[in-house]
């Protein structure tokens, strides 16, 4: 399961969620926002800009071969608390999930933040029978996207068999929003996460659990 605050934060983490796709996992992306207060869209309503960027998130699942869901929570409104922390608590007892990504908990976007915060709070609440139904108790590993400025153990993964897929989610948004960084802005960036692994292509991530735990298909390197 990945968890981000609106569409378009997955593309550090598609190769990766494609890789499992591709080898018979169930992944889910879940957001926790519609993103319906993006800058990009100008005047454009509320809605018109939800309705767009939900169709976007359908797209990318597609590419990745993911389940996917919308919170009905509001843009820039996250904080973290109870009722967003309930409401993934009662998805992932839902879908089960042996490893969850999301943002770190540093992110300079106070949604981001928030996302990292409510995903902790979950993975505790899933475990209560009486807030989500049948609880899930299976030890979670959290990974989260990297920083040089926390002391957590770095995990990279080999993305470089689905590195087409994740070139696809980056070029859809790209050409969509018209970023000023481009594509091969984005390989060298993978490039180099590759050069620190060993490997052609790589994407990076901080795990808040132990590396001990087997069988999920990360790996430290």
């Amino acid at each position: 399961m990945a968890v981000f605050a609106h569409p378009d934060d997955e593309i550090g983490a598609a190769g990766t969620l494609a890789l499992h796709a591709q080898k018979g996992d169930r992944v889910m992306l879940v957001w926790m926002t519609r993103g319906e207060l993006a800058s990009q869209f100008g005047d454009t309503p509320e809605e018109e800009v939800a309705r767009v960027r939900e169709g976007h998130g359908a797209y990318v699942a597609g590419l990745i071969g993911a389940e996917h869901r919308f919170l009905p929570f509001q843009d820039t409104f996250l904080t973290g608390g109870r009722e967003e922390a309930l409401a993934l608590a009662r998805l992932m007892a839902e879908f089960r999930p042996d490893a969850v990504v999301t943002w770190d908990p540093m992110d300079v976007h106070p949604d981001h933040r928030a996302t990292h915060r409510a995903v902790l709070s979950a993975l505790k609440l899933c475990r209560i029978p009486k807030l989500v139904g049948e609880a899930h108790r299976k030890p979670v590993r959290l990974f989260h996207y990297p920083r040089e400025d926390l002391a957590r153990p770095w995990v990279y993964v080999d993305t470089t068999p689905t590195q087409e897929v994740a070139e696809a989610v980056f070029s859809f948004y790209q050409a969509f929003y018209r970023w000023p960084f481009t594509l091969e802005d984005f390989r060298a960036r993978r490039r180099l996460l590759g050069q620190r692994a060993g490997v052609r292509f790589a994407e990076a991530f901080q795990t808040e659990a132990p590396l001990a735990l087997p069988g999920l298909g990360f790996g430290p390197r």
